[in-house]
């Protein structure tokens, strides 16, 4: 920003990752050097500038309010940065005002100017990117409510974890329509008094761990490796979330017209009580069907 010679191109490239039609989340990477059109090599971002910075230059130039966010992080020893651009539905993205070059007289972007992201290069919106912005907005259905979710508490199928009074939270979700559809979904599972939670992994170690201390044969348990490779866990201070993800697929899910799926997230979330206790969650779920936004939804498990 500042004094930089090429600032408004930010503008120019964020809105046009903006007003792809995938709502899928979209990154621009910093500190990567270019040779022929390729990543080359590195160098790296010493000082970050303030997000709210960012924030401001864009809201000041583009309507209607473009979601980012502008974060660092460390790859392979380099000091590097992203802008992570999300859940932007308001397409299109224009420029509210003229923007100049600096010291220059005439505009280098006009009021009225949008530009879209086209695989690796970036143009010009065009009246057939405008009509298909407008015709997607108001002819596609949100399809939240084509969704049936149930959230329970079950026994593992597990060999080495049924024979144990333990039990899992996961949840079943239904496409209640005669159409696919696809989606990404993650939980939220809130900590509480009197209970712990726990993944399948680590419930599995402190296992064998009492194994090892009981048995006087000296059996040393091989330790298995995990099977629920869809499955991220991450513990934060007030809860844990819990993320289903597929590689192999656009989206983690893909549910066929009247279909169920059960165990989301693979069986992965155990809780460790004495007592029966409701356990309070939060689910999120991301789709392209989705044209009014993301399904947010409180869940209780009970016994």
């Amino acid at each position: 920003l500042g004094q930089q010679e090429k600032r408004n191109e930010f503008l120019k490239d964020i809105s046009a990752f903006a007003n792809h039609p995938s709502d899928d989340d979209k990154y621009i990477i910093i500190g990567v050097k270019e040779k022929d059109g390729k990543p080359d090599n590195f160098f790296n971002i010493e000082h970050l500038t303030d997000e709210a910075n960012y924030q401001k230059f864009v809201a000041e130039n583009l309507e209607p309010i473009i979601n980012f966010e502008y974060k660092s992080f460390i790859y392979e020893g380099n000091y590097l940065a992203y802008f992570r651009i999300y859940n932007n539905k308001s397409r299109p993205y224009l420029f509210k005002k003229d923007v100049k070059k600096q010291h220059k007289d005439s505009p280098e972007f006009k009021i009225g100017d949008g530009f879209i992201r086209v695989g690796t290069s970036t143009r010009k919106l065009a009246r057939a990117d405008f009509e298909n912005i407008y015709k997607t907005r108001y002819t596609a259905k949100d399809r939240k409510g084509d969704l049936i979710i149930e959230p329970y508490f079950a026994t593992s199928d597990d060999d080495e974890l049924s024979k144990c009074n333990i039990k899992y939270v996961d949840i079943t979700i239904r496409n209640n329509s005669n159409k696919s559809i696809d989606f990404d979904v993650e939980m939220k599972v809130f900590k509480g008094d009197g209970y712990n939670l726990i993944t399948e992994d680590e419930l599995k170690r402190e296992l064998r761990k009492i194994k090892k201390r009981s048995t006087s044969l000296g059996i040393d348990f091989e330790m298995i490796q995990p099977q629920n490779l869809q499955i991220d866990f991450k513990e934060e201070k007030d809860y844990v979330l819990i993320t289903r993800n597929c590689l192999a697929r656009r989206t983690a899910i893909s549910l066929p017209q009247n279909s169920p799926e059960k165990d989301i997230f693979c069986q992965h979330l155990f809780v460790l009580d004495e007592e029966e206790h409701e356990i309070k969650a939060e689910l999120t779920i991301r789709s392209d069907d989705f044209t009014e936004g993301l399904l947010i939804k409180e869940l209780i498990f009970r016994r």
